[in-house]
C-alpha cells in the first residue's frame, strides 16, 4: 500500500470531511511522500494543521502505524480452520499491530481485488483468559484489507489468528510489537508507537443497542476507527456498508475493559457511497466512545 504522508489530515481540518462534496481534486489537496523522508519531514508537514486528528500525537501515532504496518514479516495462513500463533513474553510490550490480507498470489485473477477473508483474532493473556476477541470477514481481502492495533497491559500475552474460511480462501497476516518508549523499541527491536493513537477528534457516546452511521466522502479511501468505554467490556459491530444494504466488511469485537484495552482500526473505503456503521451490540447498561475519521485520501 502506498502511503500518503498527509494521510487524511488535509481532509480532516474541513468540518465537513463526511460531507456530500462536489467535484473530487478541487478543495482537497494531498502533499505525497515516501518513507524515506517521513522522519525528516514531520515537523513540517504537522506544523500547519490545527484541525481534525485530537492532539499531535495522534497525528504522529497515524504515521507511524502507517509506516510500520508495511515492515512486519508475513505469514500465511491456510483456510479450513487454519490456526497461528504469536507470543510475546517481554513485559515491555505495550500494543501488538495485526494486518490481514485475502489475497492468493498464486492466482492471477485475484491479484486486484483478493478472495473472501473471514478470519477470528483471540488475544490470550494466563490460561482461560482471553481479553480480546475479534471476527473479520471481508468479500474482497486484498481490495479491502484488515488492520489494528491491540493493547497489550501486563505483557506476557499471545495472539491467535485462526482463518475460518474454506481451504480456498487462504490469508497473510502480520504481526508485530510496539511500545510507546523509543529507547527501548530501538534496544529490544520493537516498533515505536504511541498510544495517542487513540485520541479521539469528535467523540460521540453510544448507547447500548444504538446504532451510528458515518457517510464518507469518495476521496476517502480509509477511515480511522476508535471505539472506547469508561472502563466497562466493550461490545461492538463495525461494518463497512456501500449501496443500499450492501456491507462489504464486517468485524465484531469484544473487549474485556474500554479503557486498558481500546479499539483502534483502519477500515479501507475504496470507492464512492461508503459508510460505516457501529453498533453497539451490548446491553443498555454498557455505552461506549466512538469516533471515525478519515484516514487516507486520494485526489484526481
Amino acid at each position: 500500500m502506498k502511503f500518503t504522508s498527509l494521510l487524511a489530515f488535509a481532509l480532516l481540518s474541513s468540518a465537513n470531511a463526511f460531507a456530500p462534496k462536489g467535484p473530487r481534486g478541487v478543495s482537497n489537496v494531498v502533499v505525497k511522500s515516501t518513507y524515506d523522508n517521513l522522519d525528516t519531514r514531520l515537523a513540517e508537514e504537522l506544523s500547519g494543521i490545527t484541525g481534525g486528528l485530537a492532539t499531535r500525537d495522534s497525528q504522529i501515532a497515524a504515521m507511524q502505524f502507517a509506516r510500520n504496518i508495511e515492515e512486519l514479516e508475513i505469514t500465511r495462513v491456510q483456510g479450513g480452520g487454519a490456526l497461528r500463533t504469536w507470543s510475546f513474553q517481554s513485559p515491555e510490550v505495550e500494543r501488538l499491530m495485526v494486518a490481514m490480507t485475502g489475497e492468493d498470489r498464486t492466482l492471477d485473477t485475484m491479484t486486484h481485488e483478493g478472495r473472501l477473508m473471514h478470519a477470528r483474532v483471540y488475544l490470550c493473556q494466563g490460561p482461560d483468559n482471553t481479553p480480546v476477541r475479534m471476527e473479520i470477514k471481508s468479500g474482497k481481502g486484498k481490495y479491502r484489507p484488515f488492520k489494528c492495533v491491540i493493547e497489550t497491559p501486563g505483557g506476557h500475552s499471545s495472539l491467535f489468528i485462526r482463518n475460518i474460511g474454506n481451504i480456498e480462501f487462504p490469508i497473510t497476516a502480520s504481526v508485530g510489537a510496539a511500545t510507546e518508549d523509543p529507547q527501548v523499541a530501538a534496544a529490544l527491536g520493537f516498533m515505536e508507537l504511541s498510544r495517542g493513537l487513540y485520541d479521539m477528534s469528535t467523540p460521540r457516546t453510544l448507547q447500548g443497542g444504538a446504532v451510528v452511521t458515518y457517510p464518507l466522502e469518495p476521496a476517502v479511501t480509509g477511515a480511522k476507527v476508535v471505539l472506547k468505554t469508561d472502563g466497562r467490556p466493550l461490545n461492538a459491530s463495525i461494518e463497512l456498508v456501500q449501496g443500499p444494504n450492501s456491507i462489504k466488511m464486517t468485524v465484531d469485537l469484544y473487549t474485556e475493559d474500554g479503557i486498558e484495552r481500546p479499539a483502534f482500526l483502519i477500515i479501507p473505503t475504496p470507492g464512492a457511497g461508503n459508510v460505516i456503521r457501529i453498533v453497539n451490540t451490548a446491553p443498555v447498561e454498557f455505552p461506549l466512545i466512538v469516533c471515525v475519521d478519515p484516514y487516507m485520501i486520494e485526489t484526481d
